[in-house]
């Protein structure tokens, strides 16, 4: 999988370069010309349209002749993507990749792409895959799994195995907090797939006693959306709730504009209300419009955004008040999960005061990307814009880093505690 890949916001391209489109149509080319072709594609776009071009001093020339001879040996598409994306993660960025037509429907995240569900959401706590979530009515919530398990195996391959695996095959941003993230979701991934199927588990109770277990993949009762043509829909979903009285508190798991109006028709309703919460940990990322729109939400004036660095220049981008802004205090939870678009709305909201950040510094996944289709189903998908914040601060490679930083633990985990929540909380009381 190009596990670098994430829900941006994405563009079709659909005249590329070295006319890739219509490579499968050429029957007459040998194996060694179709790859020549392909690699021709991707080392051209990138030559042209990557956001920069110096390429971190990288001889971006040297590396096509390097990989020339190897790309013409390749005989299967396998050694083909593989070695191109070995040339491509020299780079050390995000959103950068080629993904085989099997690893397509792979670039969202399981969450929000798969139809069947176990009902567990897991965090990498110390190297431990923790159960952070049952979701009621779940096979998980129905076999008595509880928050704080420890799974040692899903589907007969280890945590060791599955995290050592990722170890050896990292993508970038190569930091802790990205090899952390890819490894939560390849665990993610074995908990989700084709309704009707089985998962086999096997977990820890709260007493570390042994516990092998069959969950059924149940169908999910949300409504998939496209976010982008020619891309996978995806499920997006909503929780909200008022915390004593006094503090709104919004989760969504994407910036989907399937949500959009909802997260801002629940900023209105508790917009009398002194402190809010905006929960985006495990929120990969999504779409640029959602992102403002909520942004937009809490500025009472216009304010300068972002800053995108291309081959063209800096564009700015501000912020246009919305017409009753919230004006309390409002916090932002992140974690190593929270990605992408999480990275630009938090960095950003952070860069002009209008947001404490609590949880734990982001995998810093910050630049936006365009898509290629490459013959027989192939994308390629590589990184045109980097992200400045108001602030002139880059993201990619660093993240966020929380005005307050706050770790998940197992113990508190299995005493019913969510220690990044009640800190947002206690922070809000303290402020009034």
């Amino acid at each position: 999988m190009i596990a670098s890949l994430r829900w941006k916001e994405i563009s079709v391209i659909v005249a590329v370069a070295w006319g890739s489109l219509v490579l499968s149509n050429c029957w007459g080319q040998t194996k060694k010309e179709k790859n020549v072709e392909i690699l021709n594609t991707v080392w051209e776009t990138m030559n042209s349209q990557y956001f920069d071009s110096t390429f971190g001093g990288l001889d971006w020339r040297k590396e096509y002749e390097r990989y020339l001879p190897i790309v013409e040996s390749c005989l299967t598409n396998d050694s083909l993507y593989y070695h191109l994306n070995k040339m491509l993660f020299a780079l050390g960025v995000s959103h950068l990749g080629v993904a085989s037509p099997e690893e397509v429907n792979e670039i969202a995240d399981p969450q929000l792409l798969l139809d069947g569900c176990a009902g567990l959401d897991v965090r990498l706590l110390n190297g431990k895959a923790i159960i952070t979530k049952v979701f009621p009515g779940s096979s998980a919530h129905e076999m008595n799994l509880k928050p704080g398990f420890e799974i040692t195996a899903v589907n007969h391959k280890s945590i060791d195995d599955i995290s050592g695996k990722r170890r050896s095959e990292p993508t970038p941003p190569f930091n802790d907090r990205n090899l952390t993230l890819m490894i939560t979701s390849d665990i993610v991934r074995e908990l989700y797939g084709t309704p009707g199927n089985t998962v086999d588990l096997e977990c820890l109770d709260a007493k570390n006693d042994k516990h092998s277990i069959t969950l059924q993949l149940r169908e999910r009762h949300l409504k998939k959306a496209l976010v982008v043509r020619n891309m996978p829909a995806i499920y997006a979903s909503v929780e909200s709730r008022v915390i004593d009285d006094r503090i709104g508190y919004i989760r969504f798991d994407v910036f989907h504009p399937a949500i959009a109006d909802t997260v801002l028709q629940l900023i209105g309703r508790y917009r009398h209300l002194p402190g809010m919460i905006l929960d985006i940990r495990g929120n990969p990322g999504g779409e640029f419009g959602t992102r403002k729109a909520i942004a937009e939400q809490f500025v009472g004036e216009r304010t300068l955004f972002w800053k995108y660095i291309s081959r063209r220049g800096v564009e700015e981008v501000y912020l246009t008040p919305a017409q009753l802004p919230y004006t309390g205090e409002l916090v932002i939870l992140v974690d190593e999960m929270s990605c992408s678009s999480s990275e630009e709305f938090s960095g950003g909201m952070k860069a002009i005061g209008r947001g404490i950040i609590i949880g734990n510094q982001t995998s810093g996944k910050v630049l936006t990307m365009k898509v290629v289709p490459l013959p027989e189903g192939a994308l390629f998908v590589y990184p045109n814009r980097k992200t400045m914040t108001s602030r002139n601060e880059f993201l990619e490679g660093i993240g966020v880093v929380p005005d307050i930083a706050v770790e998940l633990t197992r113990e508190a985990i299995l005493e019913g505690k969510d220690t990044q929540l009640e800190r947002a909380i206690q922070y809000l009381v303290e402020k009034e």
